[in-house]
């Protein structure tokens, strides 16, 4: 009898299940009724520019706590025993420590405090600050163990993260919109009972996905160790399968710092223009996410209204994270953050423009949010996965969310004073100068400067022939046996961005096929005998 039937390989579950759970939580946690919540709460203490500063603050901490949260991720996760666990406990620690800081803003009024007090207002600010340590991992830890599964398991990599952060928007807007509702029908208490569903159902997310793994009978959530001999003296194309032990092994990039990951990202002029572009857009972004809720009360919208605009970001973000892998493969990083500045500064100038009562137009311009945020997402994340060693996938992001949140910090700090003073408008008006002049200095980049500065994904290393796995299960080092042959092959095939032109994709797969055979007389592959006669003469 044929046992195939009995042998399908099952896999484990996608990233996507933890980005729905996790953010429904952060929705209540970090979502844009932080603002509303903490002028309920002592409404002669935050006014608009100390909610400003107070998120300025907490972007600010978390930010710093980043760079350390995601390499103490990618640290736990060398060192666990199985695939995954490291960062998985990463995640339940400190999701417990944001759910705990969160509910802290409860205690001044079961205590019976005045909420006029200037204890009572260190003590909610102290609240968001605790809070903002658990965000400066959770985020890092998330998305990092995200690009490594996606590095990890067959016919997907990182280009692919859009199709699974579309999720975490999917349930970022039903979460909004459940918020909302039930802060118009039962107050903001309604916002903790929430909360505590949320982190329990997160809990059950996180086991699920381990379950997964430990189901997992593809082979491909394995810890290896790298073959750097000729491949032909190996099997499995150029790695060989170890005894799942922590990992204690010697690898390449272990050393590796988050300052020289920094230098690795910003080595050319075009890569410090992606990350300048990127800082300045945060400064506007953070503007919307954190006190649009307060300027759209002045248009009279009540809290089912927030939500519902929440409603219309999400119905845009998540075809357009959907599509994003698409969109890389064609346009690149640089021309996806373009098209999301463009967005940012058409929706906040028509802000400006919306009289009183006319909420159904910021509906409209909210769409504009989908493209801007999933654009500045996925592009920014790939292109950092692209700039740094594999096994440093949580670090990388650690380094990407300091600079975003260095830029939040400042637009929040910005924004708060200009609005108290000046008024929403003239705020929102400034925003868009400020994320105009990163547009300039970007599209000037993307003309003039050289952009051959990343390595490809795995998707197109694939198209070379042979894949490598590192301890963690990520490609960190050549399967060819000629190292020189190697950088030639990927000098000749990666224009820019890993766009491919089409000349050079068909002569090097043809490249690789040849290096692939070898002369049984002398065990010479062919490549290496050809290459003098005729490859540097194309």
């Amino acid at each position: 009898m044929d046992n195939t039937s009995n042998n399908k390989t099952i896999t484990a579950f996608r990233p996507r299940l933890l980005y729905c759970t996790i953010f429904i939580w952060n929705t209540l946690t970090v979502g844009k009724f932080t603002a509303p919540l903490l002028q309920h709460l002592s409404p002669n203490n935050f006014t608009d520019g100390i909610i400003g500063l107070t998120f300025a603050i907490q972007y600010g901490i978390a930010g710093c706590v980043s760079t350390w949260g995601g390499s103490y991720a990618d640290a736990q996760e060398k060192k666990s025993t199985r695939w995954g666990y490291g960062r998985i406990q990463v995640l339940v620690m400190f999701l417990t420590l944001g759910t705990l800081s969160f509910l802290g803003h409860t205690l001044p009024h079961y205590m019976n405090l005045p909420t006029d007090t200037k204890f009572v207002l260190v003590w909610h600010v102290a609240m968001r600050c605790i809070y903002a340590v658990s965000l400066g991992v959770i985020a890092p830890a998330l998305d990092g163990l995200a690009l490594a599964h996606l590095d990890c398991a067959e016919n997907s990599s990182t280009v692919d993260f859009g199709k699974e952060r579309m999720y975490g928007a999917l349930c970022w807007g039903l979460g909004s919109f459940i918020a909302g509702v039930g802060i118009d029908q039962y107050g903001f208490n309604f916002l903790y009972i929430f909360l505590i569903i949320s982190t329990i159902t997160s809990y059950i997310g996180m086991g699920i996905y381990l379950w997964g793994l430990s189901r997992d009978t593809s082979g491909n959530f394995k810890k290896y160790s790298v073959i750097f001999d000729d491949v032909s003296s190996s099997n499995n194309n150029g790695y060989q399968n170890e005894e799942t032990t922590p990992s204690g092994n010697n690898e390449k990039d272990d050393g590796i710092s988050n300052y020289e990951l920094l230098h690795m990202i910003c080595k050319t002029n075009y890569a410090k223009a992606i990350m300048l572009f990127t800082f300045l857009l945060a400064m506007g972004i953070a503007v919307v996410d954190n006190m649009a809720f307060i300027f759209f009360e002045t248009l009279g919208a009540s809290d089912a209204m927030d939500g519902l605009t929440v409603v219309f970001t999400v119905a845009v973000e998540v075809p357009a994270f959907s599509i994003a892998p698409l969109m890389l493969q064609r346009y690149g990083c640089g021309r996806m953050l373009l098209g999301a500045g463009v967005a940012y500064v058409i929706r906040v100038v028509g802000y400006t423009l919306i009289p009183y009562g006319k909420m159904y137009i910021v509906l409209m311009l909210e769409i504009l949010h989908g493209v801007s945020y999933a654009g500045s997402k996925a592009g920014s994340v790939e292109f950092i996965s692209r700039s740094i060693p594999d096994g440093h996938e949580a670090a990388g992001q650690g380094i990407l969310m300091f600079v975003t949140y260095s830029g939040i910090v400042a637009g929040l700090i910005v924004a708060g004073w200009i609005q108290e003073t000046l008024g929403a408008r003239f705020m929102f008006r400034v925003m868009a100068v400020i994320v105009s002049i990163g547009l300039i200095v970007l599209l000037l980049a993307e003309i003039l400067c050289d952009k051959d500065t990343i390595r490809p994904s795995k998707k197109e290393e694939e198209g070379e022939g042979q894949m490598t796995h590192s301890d963690s299960c990520q490609s960190s080092a050549s399967a060819f046996a000629d190292e020189e042959t190697e950088k030639f092959l990927r000098t000749l095939k990666y224009d820019s961005l890993g766009k491919v032109s089409v000349h050079k994709f068909v002569y090097n797969v043809l490249l690789s096929y040849l290096y692939t055979v070898t002369d049984d007389n002398n065990g010479t592959t062919l490549l290496g005998i050809l290459k003098n006669k005729w490859v540097r003469d194309w």
